[in-house]
């Protein structure tokens, strides 16, 4: 989590070294661990876990349901779909086409993202110090639910991310960014 959050202040403040991000996400995560204990950590927890679900939402809304008029010809279900059926997919799915839930690679994702998911949620220390205050029955539920809940998160961020990319390629007849690029994240 702490290399997640020095990820993103690394992209929102540029020329920022590694020490001055792990200082102020250690007096931030400290400062209410130490003002309010144990009880501060739920509320953090249920407003960090709104605030992830309610800019989700926001995102998937903004960028495929509804986007803005210059936005429409590469974030529409409609680019989404061209992009499915004109760019060539992988080895391995039926006909090469992106179009399609029959493919190995996209079995092996889903039942590696489900196991990647679960374990995130069983070894996060807020499950865990809030599982300690809950009762045993209902902790085994939220597990549960953590897990999925996480899955989704996932597979929705990587499917409107892909499909995006895919669309603004088609429309440029070429790749938007080059190997090393992609895989560098």
């Amino acid at each position: 989590m702490l290399m997640a959050g020095k990820s993103t202040l690394e992209v929102l403040v540029k020329d920022t070294n590694n020490e001055f991000i792990f200082l102020v996400l250690a007096v931030l995560f400290g400062s209410y661990c130490m003002i309010g204990g144990l009880r501060t950590t739920f509320y953090i927890s249920y407003i960090n876990t709104a605030l992830t679900f309610i800019s989700l939402s926001v995102y998937v809304l903004y960028s495929v349901y509804y986007p803005p008029e210059e936005k429409k010809a590469h974030t529409s279900f409609e680019a989404f779909y061209n992009a499915a059926v004109c760019v060539e997919g992988p080895d391995g799915n039926s006909g090469n086409s992106l179009a399609t839930f029959q493919s190995k690679s996209g079995i092996v994702l889903g039942v590696v993202l489900l196991f990647m998911a679960t374990s995130i949620s069983v070894t996060d220390q807020a499950n865990w110090q809030s599982l300690i205050a809950a009762k045993p029955s209902k902790s085994v539920v939220g597990f549960f639910l953590a897990a999925y809940f996480w899955f989704l998160v996932e597979t929705v961020l990587a499917i409107t991310t892909t499909m995006t990319y895919l669309s603004l390629s088609m429309a440029n007849s070429t790749h938007v960014l080059s190997a090393i690029e992609i895989d560098n994240g």
